[in-house]
């Protein structure tokens, strides 16, 4: 893994230092430590523990993890210590809409909340992260939103193609920002 794309939409890479000195590299080497996988759901499985053994909060365990991480990710965690430093309302999109979404994981940082969403899914579910972000951001909670999507899916996938027809994906990430006219920062990042 490791090959990542970055795009700063309505931020910079020192905003992102400005929120942590240390993000970006913490992001990157999660992203740099996941294994290449034959599915989406074993990817997410190592993103999770890569984020939670660095102090990420998270929504839920991803579907089929196991309550340890891969010895191959050279992270040692377990779910019972993970789960009891949880703090599930850090995920929360919104505190005052009643809207009962949340990010996949977040972060309390010196600049402010960081919240994260790892999209190995359909490009719509992307855009509803997007605008998860934007409402946390209004409401004066986030400070930076980061969005995990493939760079080239089918390139990852090759074994799969129909599985990620419609997947989210890097160029569609970042045209779509660029022409929905959001407010808050978020960085998208294309993993390979």
């Amino acid at each position: 893994m490791g090959n990542l794309e970055s795009y700063f939409y309505n931020c910079s890479r020192e905003y992102v230092d400005s929120v942590s000195p240390s993000l970006f590299d913490e992001i990157a080497t999660a992203i740099a430590g996941s294994l290449k996988r034959a599915t989406q759901s074993q990817l997410n499985a190592d993103l999770f523990w890569l984020l939670v053994s660095q102090g990420w909060s998270f929504d839920a365990k991803p579907a089929g993890t196991g309550d340890a991480p891969p010895q191959a990710l050279g992270v040692s965690a377990a779910l019972d210590e993970v789960r009891k430093g949880n703090v599930r309302d850090l995920c929360l999109t919104s505190t005052t809409l009643g809207a009962r979404w949340h990010a996949d994981f977040a972060k309390i940082l010196p600049g402010g909340l960081a919240q994260v969403e790892v999209q190995f899914s359909k490009t719509e579910a992307m855009f509803k992260d997007f605008c998860g972000f934007e409402i946390a951001y209004s409401e004066r909670r986030l400070a930076l939103g980061i969005e995990i999507v493939m760079l080239e899916p089918g390139r990852y996938f090759e074994q799969r193609k129909a599985a990620i027809s419609g997947m989210a994906r890097y160029s569609i990430a970042r045209d779509t920002l660029s022409a929905i006219g959001l407010t808050c920062p978020i960085w998208l990042i294309g993993m390979q």
